[in-house]
């Protein structure tokens, strides 16, 4: 039986996870799950604008309503649904999340408590869960964020730093952070990740 392998990617905002998780998938053939969509089909359900603010409002409240796990369950779901060999999860920002999805692929029988009562799978793969920690300086985080122009996202610095604060307080990333279990240095250029993407997989195969 095939042994499936799941990247967990965690990081600092605009630190370069989705275009780690993008070379995943275009030059390795991983399935990409993001996080933060899971959120934005809840938003559009309920037809609210999806920008930062009314996404971390309405991602809040669904925690609150169905358990903190809410979201990183339906990922989980879907990547047993797909039952991909190689799985790539960019977004994951709370360590409960990361000791969930770490702890849900050690065994061969998954029983996962939810809000409508037990999912339970007893025929998946053997699998491995590594999580990256994606970082970069600050300075040049801002400026990739202004560049690319997301809802919400900061236009002055000290919105970013204000940004950041929320950030920690709400998600404890430095946590998180300190669960990864590889770090990728996202400060350089393109073909430089790329390449540290290419190192870490030689590692990991």
């Amino acid at each position: 039986m095939a042994t499936r392998l799941v990247i967990g990617l965690v990081g600092d905002i605009g630190s370069g996870k989705g275009t780690v998780a993008d070379y995943l998938e275009s030059g390795y053939g991983f399935h990409k799950h993001i996080v933060s969509d899971f959120i934005r089909s809840e938003a559009r359900k309920r037809k609210i604008k999806p920008n930062r603010k009314n996404l971390e409002r309405l991602s809040e409240e669904l925690r609150q309503k169905f358990g903190i796990d809410y979201f990183i369950q339906k990922v989980i779901r879907k990547i047993e649904k797909d039952g991909d060999e190689k799985v790539a999860i960019d977004g994951i920002r709370l360590a409960s999340d990361v000791k969930l999805v770490k702890n849900y692929f050690k065994h061969g029988v998954k029983i996962m408590k939810n809000a409508r009562g037990v999912f339970h799978s007893s025929n998946s793969p053997s699998t491995r869960v590594q999580v990256i920690f994606v970082t970069a300086p600050a300075r040049l985080r801002f400026d990739r964020m202004k560049h690319r122009g997301r809802p919400g996202d900061p236009k002055k610095w000290a919105d970013f730093l204000e940004l950041e604060k929320r950030e920690e307080k709400e998600f404890h990333l430095k946590k998180v952070f300190a669960m990864a279990d590889y770090v990728i240095d996202a400060s350089g250029s393109m073909m430089e990740l790329y390449k540290k993407i290419d190192a870490l997989l030689k590692r990991l195969n």
